[in-house]
């Protein structure tokens, strides 16, 4: 029987995660390809309880780990998933009916995202579903991650909308939160550095104040309740320690 659909994970120390995460594939998906990069907990046992293809890669960045697990995939399409997120119903009925369709010219389908907070579907503040859609099936060999930062698929040919999302159960505590700050505004500093961008204070100043306004204001942060106010200002905390980070690199 030819393999229609691979599901691509990439997991270290997902065992909280994870069942949800397969769960919500296992009657749609052909194959599950998982790639991890040292888990200690239960995570590898986990995938092999739903039947998972387990391959171990040393991580280095976003988009290589990626592109490693979709290179093991089979299928004539892939679907990629984070090990905290989930598919609703909706969306997996939609996969099913485009990989099985005639719409040979489409090589990748955008899906939207609804994210959950601190414990609640965030709404707004610059979080809706439809601004944090990406294309995340697309046909096998058609299709790439690129960036150390902000990863993102780029396909070969056209691409598709699909209405139903993904589920990603995010930070729980602001705690968490603060750690993807300090990581990513780390590796972002080194990719804008690379680029030859230099430090700047009317930046240092300029790119926090906006971002807060964006979000709390212009993308209806407010309607978010306390929520929106808080991750308003821990983005604008995100993008002033990048700043700072870039000034400490330059000086070193």
């Amino acid at each position: 029987m030819s393999i229609r659909l691979s599901v691509t994970v990439i997991t270290l120390d997902e065992e909280k995660d994870l069942p949800r995460c397969l769960e919500s594939v296992r009657e749609l998906a052909d194959e599950i390809i998982v790639v991890d990069s040292g888990s200690t907990d239960k995570t590898v046992e986990i995938a092999k309880r739903f039947g998972a293809k387990i391959y171990h890669r040393e991580f280095d960045n976003y988009a290589n780990q990626k592109n490693y697990a979709a290179s093991k995939a089979t299928g004539d399409w892939i679907l990629s998933l984070d090990a905290d997120e989930e598919i609703e119903p909706v969306l997996a009925s939609e996969i099913k009916e485009v990989i099985s369709g005639r719409d040979t010219h489409i090589v990748g389908y955008s899906i939207p995202r609804k994210n959950i907070i601190f414990g609640k579907f965030i709404r707004y503040t610059r979080w809706q579903p439809e601004l944090d859609r990406h294309i995340w099936l697309w046909r096998r060999n058609k299709g790439k991650w690129v960036g150390s930062v902000h990863e993102e698929v780029v396909v070969d040919g056209e691409v598709g909308k699909l209405k139903g999302a993904k589920i990603h159960h995010q930070y729980e505590t602001v705690t968490e939160f603060l750690d993807m700050i300090n990581r990513y505004s780390e590796l972002e500093a080194d990719q804008m550095l690379e680029r030859g961008v230099k430090f700047s204070y009317l930046q240092l100043f300029f790119q926090p104040t906006y971002n807060f306004v964006v979000r709390y204001f212009y993308r209806l942060g407010f309607l978010d309740g306390w929520r929106g106010f808080v991750l308003s200002y821990l983005m604008a905390f995100y993008h002033f320690s990048l700043w700072v980070k870039i000034w400490s690199k330059e000086v070193r």
